[in-house]
């Protein structure tokens, strides 16, 4: 015994109609039937059926007419459907197959023959439908995971803690509608500032996985504010290592940026001393030193990402010059490119080092250290 389905048979021959009619109701089935295209459409439109037994050969709308526009319908296109016809011949089944139909028979039909294909298309009918389920199902969980999302951001704006999951000048451009992925990018001359953490890989070793943690998150937390202190924007946490754009989203004048780069980078360097002394007085032997690059110049700025995942980010030949500075920096140091030299060497002493050859760059990049900042500047003479 079959499950009990809906099916439409579709015959313009009375007999074959109440033949068919009587062999699916006696496998328990329930059976409505239309003597014409005309009429099966209409029925098909107003309930719902599991099954459509169709005859090819009809008046007015043939089969093949009925079946293309069963098959272009969204709501209908997925209901199964068996081609009956007396025409027996392959250019007939294969044009029935070619428009959508699932199976096809010849006249006159073995009973046993169509129980097998009814069963076989309301196997597919059901696939289709927990399918459709699952879909459904999905999209609610979505919709719930949507709809919390939204009232914990909400939370977080309502109660401030947004800036603490993003850099306060982004936090605040988003919250008064300044900063949108719509609005596309800007391109802007930057200062770029790089600063990583020496012997971060030995330290791993050297230590449990929690005083890592707690050295890491301190260090992080100290270079962070000095940079924000400065008016640095933090761009994103690589590793032990941090980036941070200076004249973004908020504009400022390219020697101003320059120099609160440097600041920034000599405060990081005291500041690593001092966590230094201070952890090494809670037990934990570390010797936190950095090394920083600095570099000048045009990037685009703005909201780059996806559906998922949004970051207010700078991207630019200048970006991939401060990051490669920084890996070439001695421990302790602050290597600069010319850009940034030009525009405050009359507020540092500075030594010129070995050009860079940087793939990419048509000539080697000049390079100088700042050994200080003058007085005045933040820094020491």
């Amino acid at each position: 015994m079959t499950d009990q389905a809906s099916i439409l048979v579709v015959d313009d021959d009375p007999v074959t109609r109440l033949m068919l009619t009587g062999s699916l109701e006696r496998n328990g089935h329930r059976v409505t039937t239309a003597e014409d295209g005309p009429r099966a459409l209409d029925l098909v439109r107003s309930k719902p059926f599991d099954v459509i037994l169709l005859d090819v050969l009809m008046p007015q709308m043939d089969g093949y007419r009925v079946l293309e526009l069963l098959k272009e319908d969204s709501n209908l296109r997925h209901i199964p459907v068996i081609m009956v016809t007396s025409v027996d011949d392959v250019d007939s089944a294969v044009r029935c197959i070619e428009l959508g139909a699932d199976d096809y028979l010849s006249k006159p039909i073995d009973p046993v023959l169509l129980g097998a294909r009814i069963n076989a298309g309301l196997t597919k009918k059901r696939l289709h439908d927990l399918e459709m389920e699952h879909f459904e199902e999905v999209g609610r969980l979505n919709r719930q995971l949507e709809a919390r999302v939204e009232e914990q951001m909400a939370e977080l704006v309502r109660t401030g803690e947004l800036k603490r999951f993003l850099p306060h000048q982004v936090a605040e451009g988003l919250l008064a509608g300044q900063l949108s992925p719509s609005e596309g990018f800007e391109r802007r001359k930057l200062t770029l500032l790089f600063a990583d953490m020496v012997g971060f890989t030995d330290l791993s070793d050297a230590l449990d996985p929690e005083e890592l943690s707690e050295v890491l998150n301190e260090y992080l937390r100290e270079m962070t504010a000095l940079a924000v202190s400065h008016g640095g924007t933090l761009d994103n946490y690589i590793g032990d290592g941090l980036m941070v754009i200076f004249g973004a989203p908020k504009p400022a004048e390219e020697s101003i940026q320059a120099l609160a780069a440097l600041q920034a980078a000599f405060g990081m360097k005291a500041r690593a001393e001092e966590l230094t002394a201070a952890i090494r007085r809670r037990g934990i032997p570390v010797d936190l030193r950095v090394r920083v690059g600095v570099n000048t110049g045009h990037c685009t700025v703005g909201v780059f990402g996806s559906d998922v995942l949004r970051a207010y980010k700078a991207v630019g030949f200048a970006v991939n010059v401060a990051a490669r500075l920084q890996s070439e920096a001695e421990p302790g140091t602050v290597l600069v490119g010319f850009r940034t030299y030009a525009l405050v060497k009359d507020r540092v002493r500075a030594e010129q080092r070995e050009p860079l050859k940087l793939k990419g760059a048509a000539r080697p990049i000049e390079v100088w250290e700042i050994l200080s900042l003058v007085d005045g500047s933040g820094g020491r003479a």
